[in-house]
This record gives C-alpha cells, structure tokens and sequence, in this order.
C-alpha cells in the first residue's frame, strides 16, 4: 500500500496595516498566513503544489481566505508578501532529492561493480566466486580453487536458484563438489558473452 496525498506548511507570516474589515467595517490591519501545499508520498515531500493565503482580521477576529477579500486588501497582500519575498521551501522538492541521490549512487555502484568485474575477471584469484547463467532461467555459482600460467580450476555449484539476489544463500562451501578446469580464455570468453555476469570477490 502507498500512501500519498497533500499538506499544507505554513511558511511566512505577517502583517496588512491600514485596511477596512470586510467583516466589522473597522480601519484595522490583519496578520496574514501564506501556507504551501505539497504532494507527498510516504509523508516525504515531492513538489509544491500552491501557496494559500489566510488572513486575520486583529479586530473581529474573522478568517478569510485572500480571495474572499476585496480587491484592494488582495493587492497589499501581494505587495506585502513580495517584500517579506515568500518563496517555496526547498525541502518541499525533498522526494525529487531523494530520488536524484539514490538514482546517482546506483549508477555509481554500477559503474564500480562493473569496473571491478573487468580487473576481476582478467586477475583471478583462489576464492572469487562467478555469478553464472545456468540451465533455463536458473543461475548458480562458480568458487575458484586453484590458478595457474594458463588455466582456472572451479568448484561448481550443484544448486541453483531463480532469482539473482538468492545466489548468496546457495553459496555455501558444502554445495561445491565437483571441479572443473577451465583455460583462462574461456573464462574470458564466458564472462564476455554474459555467461558469467557477476563476480565476487571476498
């Protein structure tokens, strides 16, 4: 379930000096309130929506809302609000941050897993451990054992899983029983045709 609406902020403050209430007909001022109303998911802020006005009459005590006062009280408003320069807060853009950071990082992790896939795969070492594609949309894992001038020896995996993320729960010592070897260039060649697509390196 996602929750997610709008709310009002308020963000600024102030005083109307020298005006007639609508309500009581007095010469008085009114403090006035600018709220902001935001889209929020989870209660994190998006985007802005709109600002509100909300006036107080400091005689009667009336509410209005600005447009429900007459056009000279809206103009002073405007004015008033303008100098105090009302603007829209920036954490109200906080879920667009978020986003933004999280999107970044992501790439940023990308590039670095990829980066050391690339040293990885061409400087193997006993333990690394190879992500591989297995048989019908399953996926296993390789452990190295053993490294030499030309070839690479391999525990395999004898299960396999589904999903990526459940290769980490299937890579336990007592699952590799057979070993296999493998020249380096086919090892190369695996990994540059997507056979192996991940490696991990303890």
């Amino acid at each position: 379930m996602i929750f997610y609406g709008t709310r009002a902020k308020n963000i600024h403050n102030g005083q109307i000096k020298n005006v007639k209430c609508p309500n009581c007909d007095n010469e008085t001022s009114m403090t006035y309130s600018v709220y902001g109303k935001y889209a929020h998911v989870y209660w994190i802020p998006f985007f802005p929506i709109s600002k509100i006005g909300v006036t107080e009459c400091n005689t009667c005590k009336r509410t209005f809302e600005v447009k429900e006062l007459p056009e000279a009280i809206q103009n002073k408003y405007e004015n008033e609000k303008e100098k105090a320069g009302v603007k829209t807060p920036v954490w109200f853009f906080s879920g667009i941050f978020i986003i933004a950071a999280l999107t970044l990082m992501g790439m940023y992790f990308s590039y670095q897993n990829d980066t050391d896939n690339a040293e990885f795969i061409v400087n193997p070492t006993k333990g690394d451990v190879y992500h591989v594609n297995g048989d019908a949309g399953y996926y296993s894992t390789l452990k190295i054992e053993k490294v030499t001038k030309d070839s690479i020896y391999v525990f395999v995996n004898q299960l396999q899983t589904n999903r990526k993320s459940d290769l980490d729960n299937i890579d336990k010592d007592e699952n590799y029983i057979d070993i296999y070897n493998f020249s380096k260039q086919d090892i190369k060649k695996m990994f540059d045709e997507k056979e192996i697509f991940d490696i991990e390196r303890k």
